[in-house]
């Protein structure tokens, strides 16, 4: 059989146009190599990014024994504070076991002699009572130009009422109770007291009585004993004047 004899020009046309239809065929179509490929990839590497992500998160996580230290550390410093709370009375200062083995006081009490005083004297603006472990305290508030020694009476009855109305036994002769005593070895309550008036020479009036007395103490904003105060103001003179 004879073989055809082709040109080289007649080739290079058959060529051409078969490249063109298959170009023509596949130009909406995707190889294997297209965009599929490359998506595939992208989710691929990005999956990989991921989990050394989280690889990375679980690393910066980890414990370490001084963690463990810091939360004990903070457990006790809590434990403390509870036990501060428990042991501080009236929520003031914290007074240990200096409060122990007094009888106790209620706050009824305390009210009920605050109205009883104050219903009973005109003079009295203003009457508190309160306790801060083995001291009363009596703060009393008068009227303008009140009297020295009737404010001094008042005082101590204020405190009588409230010695009766608690009902501790009294020694013979005495005029306070045990409560502001001694009671089964125990020492009770001190009674601070302080009094103002406006326009009164001797105001404001401090009264203290100790468990030990039976009687108030006081010490009064006039000078009691002119003798002896111009003494001391003779004293400093005759210093500056040697200076």
């Amino acid at each position: 059989m004879s073989k055809k004899f082709q040109f080289d020009d007649e080739f290079d046309d058959d060529f051409s146009n078969n490249s063109k239809e298959y170009v023509e065929e596949n130009s909406n179509d995707k190889s294997e190599f297209g965009d599929d490929a490359f998506d595939n990839v992208f989710d691929f590497n990005q999956e990989e990014e991921d989990t050394m992500t989280k690889r990375k998160k679980k690393k910066k996580f980890q414990w370490h024994w001084w963690y463990y230290l810091f939360i004990i550390i903070l457990v006790l410093c809590l434990a403390f504070g509870i036990y501060i709370i428990i042991k501080s009375n009236n929520n003031g200062p914290v007074y240990g076991d200096r409060c122990e083995g007094l009888v106790s006081v209620s706050k009824d009490l305390i009210t009920s002699t605050e109205e009883t005083i104050e219903q009973k004297y005109d003079s009295i603006t203003d009457l508190e009572l309160s306790i801060e472990c083995r001291t009363l305290h009596v703060d009393i508030q008068f009227s303008e130009g009140m009297d020295a020694e009737e404010a001094k009476d008042i005082a101590e009855e204020t405190v009588q009422t409230l010695d009766d109305l608690v009902g501790e036994s009294k020694e013979e002769g005495n005029t306070y109770s045990n409560l502001f005593g001694t009671i089964d070895g125990e020492t009770q309550y001190e009674v601070n007291v302080y009094m103002t008036s406006e326009n009164s020479d001797e105001f404001p009036i401090y009264g203290t009585k100790n468990v030990q007395n039976d009687e108030f103490s006081y010490t009064t904003a006039s000078v009691t004993d002119e003798e002896s105060a111009q003494k001391a103001l003779d004293t400093l003179e005759d210093d500056e004047s040697e200076e």
